[in-house]
């Protein structure tokens, strides 16, 4: 694997490591996403839209949106408009419906106060918490996992070294030797006062002298 691989799959898992730290410690926090499905709230809150809640810090005031239980039971929730409160109890209404809920709520059944809207974040919410959904975000992370493998393959560790070669054999250098200080060359049958060829050398005979034409 490359260095750039390797920083490459440092980084994405250092991003979902923080991620997912960040969204359990705002879970615990009291923060929570919830999704909106009608048209009781235009223009404020589309329908599609996902609206992030921060906990209740006070009592609800005249004008504010608040998320609420309105009835027992998980789905039972509303994010309306703080109409009216009087002797502890509050009556909301949405910002599209004519006339105000005609239910009485107390301070305890406000779950949250919308701080964040994402446009058109609720399809994806709905749609990674279907169990086809999250298998499908699986199936795609595997998905590019091999496409990049393949068109990026990792290079062996020893691809860059080159191959190692055998010892060469030791070469013998010849130096060229000078006539002049070169030793006489001695024939194996030749005896003192003969040279080379079995030639006698005594002291009367003399060398032929070249002939010169």
């Amino acid at each position: 694997m490359t260095v750039a691989r390797r920083l490459l799959a440092s980084l994405a898992g250092l991003a979902i490591v923080v991620i997912t730290a960040g969204l359990v410690l705002a879970w615990h926090q009291g923060y929570r996403i919830w999704v909106v499905h009608t048209g009781s709230m235009i223009p404020t809150l589309q329908p599609g839209e996902a609206i992030v809640d921060q906990p209740v810090r006070g009592r609800p005031h005249r004008g504010e949106i608040i998320t609420f239980r309105y009835a027992s039971g998980p789905d039972q929730v509303v994010t309306h408009r703080v109409y009216r409160e009087s002797g502890g109890t509050i009556r909301t209404k949405g910002d599209a419906n004519p006339t105000e809920d005609p239910w009485t709520l107390r301070a305890s059944q406000v779950v949250g106060i919308p701080t964040a809207i994402i446009p058109d974040g609720g399809y994806i919410v709905v749609y990674l918490s279907q169990p086809t959904g999250a298998a499908s975000v699986v199936t795609f992370t595997i998905m590019i996992t091999l496409l990049w493998g393949l068109c990026f393959p990792s290079r062996p560790a020893d691809a860059g070294r080159e191959p190692e070669r055998g010892r060469e054999p030791e070469r013998r250098t010849h130096r060229r030797m000078d006539p002049r200080t070169a030793p006489p060359l001695v024939s194996p049958g030749a005896g003192p006062g003969r040279r080379a060829g079995g030639r006698a050398a005594g002291p009367g005979h003399r060398s032929p002298r070249p002939v010169v034409r």
